[in-house]
């Protein structure tokens, strides 16, 4: 797939350049997470088929504690259909409140197809991103 976004300052005004941005997007079988992604790197829509294994990997997350606080944006996609959960549920089922008062998170309802939610949802990760690093800096300060 992909190695990032394409000019982003061109596709999400609203949101400062990065020399690189790294996303790992998760999900189950046809949720949109190629929809998404080519959404995000062309903004637009491209016609896709599901995506049968070659780009699935394993992770293992470690609990280092330069990890612990890392923000977290959920994107809820495929809002536009009738029998998407509502958001409450998704929250629910996906036990965002259980990461902790140091895990920031936000849910953010999508469809990727025209692309609606993907800006807000990307300006809000960025805006914890922000918080985390002045965190991270005052932390460092103290030391």
């Amino acid at each position: 797939m992909g190695n990032g976004l394409s000019e982003p300052h061109a596709i999400f005004p609203c949101l400062p350049s990065f020399q690189a941005l790294h996303i790992v997007i998760l999900g189950l079988d046809c949720a949109g997470k190629t929809t998404v992604l080519y959404r995000l790197r062309f903004n637009e829509f491209v016609n896709t088929v599901p995506t049968k294994g070659f780009n699935t990997e394993k992770i293992k997350i470690t609990r280092l504690q330069e990890n612990q606080g890392v923000p977290v944006l959920v994107v809820a996609n495929k809002q536009d259909l009738r029998s998407a959960l509502p958001l409450c549920e998704v929250e629910q089922m996906l036990a965002l409140n259980e990461l902790g008062s140091h895990t920031p998170w936000h849910l953010q309802p999508a469809c990727a197809i025209i692309g609606e939610g993907l800006q807000e949802g990307l300006e809000r990760l960025h805006s914890m991103i922000i918080k985390r690093r002045k965190m991270m800096r005052q932390q460092k300060r103290k030391r």
